[in-house]
């Protein structure tokens, strides 16, 4: 009896203890979704200023990872290359609203065993303003668009800090002039969140690391819903076998024609889709087992746009290990650049290096000639990092650091260092790309 009482005992123990974590963290989640809705608006609105000024001046975001901040220094300079301005006429800011039911806005919260990673999901409400001189030559603009915020923290589960140079974990008063473990002196303002990525998804996607549906495939099932009606129609106005012959006929194409459409759409979606993608996650984690895909992807993104906007070989030298002159001279016109879908087709490793096979599907947005065109474009892209390189991206300008003098390096000068002159060797922190194929 006493050993039964002792069990009850112990077991409203751990309940009272479940419940008084679940509303710590229910109560922590609040805080950290103020936060990060705070530091969401503050960049949208330093994204506003950025475009909206006639300036361009360096490290102009002090919301953003250096790699997001990048990619908006390489767009603008593109613009005023091609003689061109963006204007955003408004940029709705996001709400903390909490409902049980609501879709938009929503915080969901993960780690990547050195960062704590935030997806704000959020509707795009937006209007971008493309001109030549007086002149609107294209209008980027979103209403109740789905649309991802990403924002990242190197900071542990137990809530202490991560120093991005050696990855020591240490409250908050030991990097207050840099880290204490490995003396790598940042400021401390670099161990606060960041907005690493943005997901505006085009007309093509729903997930921008899934399937990507086209927008034929409801336009074909409304055709052979009328023709199927039709038939219906026909038959019953013949009568007699007709009346059963018809919408039988009818019926049986539509069925064959979804079936050979479906079918041809699954094996896509399975050599190229989320079943591909989570193979190779399995893969991947089987090495690495805190691998983040949104993180990942993110900093991906962020590459890929700043070769679309990138003028030369040595502006993406850092992320860039081969040579990708003929496609930077294809991008030459590009103002605009969206991911559609980023699918991991493979993984391997050998002694040294982790080797990741992924497929991007992107939406160029292209001005020639005065004009505006979109096209899309798919390539095969083959990344390389050290077998080491456990962890996540890279939070911070600071973080770059070189390794022969220490000192802090950037991406505008094509990640060399202005003291010693040595280069960034970023794969042996981060994913860069050796290989790439126009698909």
């Amino acid at each position: 009896m006493a050993y039964n009482l002792q069990e009850d005992w112990n077991q409203l123990r751990r309940s009272a203890a479940q419940f008084i974590n679940e509303n710590r963290y229910s109560a922590s989640c609040q805080v950290w979704n103020n936060e990060m809705t705070d530091l969401v608006n503050k960049y949208k609105q330093e994204e506003m200023a950025w475009y909206n000024s006639l300036q361009i001046t360096e490290n102009g975001f002090g919301t953003t990872t250096q790699n997001l901040w990048y990619t908006h220094y390489l767009n603008k300079r593109r613009l005023m290359s091609l003689g061109l301005t963006a204007h955003y006429d408004y940029i709705k800011p996001t709400k903390y609203e909490k409902g049980e039911n609501q879709s938009y806005p929503c915080w969901n919260y993960s780690h990547d065993g050195k960062n704590l990673i935030c997806k704000i999901s959020d509707e795009m409400n937006y209007r971008k303003i493309f001109s030549d001189r007086n002149r609107c030559v294209w209008a980027d603009e979103r209403k109740k668009s789905p649309g991802e915020y990403y924002v990242i923290q190197s900071r542990s589960m137990n809530g202490n800090y991560i120093c991005p140079s050696c990855g020591w974990e240490g409250p908050l008063e030991c990097f207050v002039d840099g880290c204490d473990y490995c003396q790598t002196k940042f400021h401390i303002e670099d161990l606060k969140q960041k907005v690493s990525s943005v997901y505006t998804p085009g007309d093509w996607t729903q997930h921008r690391d899934g399937f990507t549906i086209h927008k034929n495939f409801v336009p074909m099932y409304v055709i052979l819903v009328i023709i199927v009606i039709a038939l219906l129609a026909i038959g019953s106005n013949m009568g007699g076998a007709m009346m059963t012959r018809l919408p039988f006929l009818g019926i049986i194409i539509m069925v064959v024609f979804m079936s050979l459409f479906i079918g041809k759409k699954s094996g896509e979606n399975v050599a190229g889709g989320p079943a591909r993608t989570r193979r190779t996650l399995e893969k991947i984690r089987s090495v690495d087992k805190h691998f983040s895909i949104e993180t990942f992807i993110g900093n991906f993104s962020n590459k890929l746009l700043s070769t679309c906007y990138a003028d030369s070989p040595g502006e993406i030298a850092p992320f860039a290990v081969c040579d990708m002159s003929a496609f930077i001279s294809n991008c030459r016109g590009v103002i605009d650049c969206k991911l559609l879908e980023c699918v991991l087709m493979d993984y391997q490793t050998d002694g040294n290096f982790q080797h990741l096979q992924v497929k991007a599907g992107m939406l160029l947005t292209r001005y020639e000639n005065g004009g505006v065109h979109q096209e899309k474009t798919y390539l095969r892209l083959g990344l390389v990092k050290s077998i080491h390189a456990l962890t996540q991206s890279i939070n911070d300008v600071n973080v770059f650091r070189c390794d022969s003098c220490g000192a802090s390096l950037s991406l505008l000068n094509g990640g060399r260092c202005e003291y010693c002159g040595q280069g960034l060797n970023l794969k042996e922190y981060d994913w860069v790309i050796e290989g790439y194929q126009s698909i």
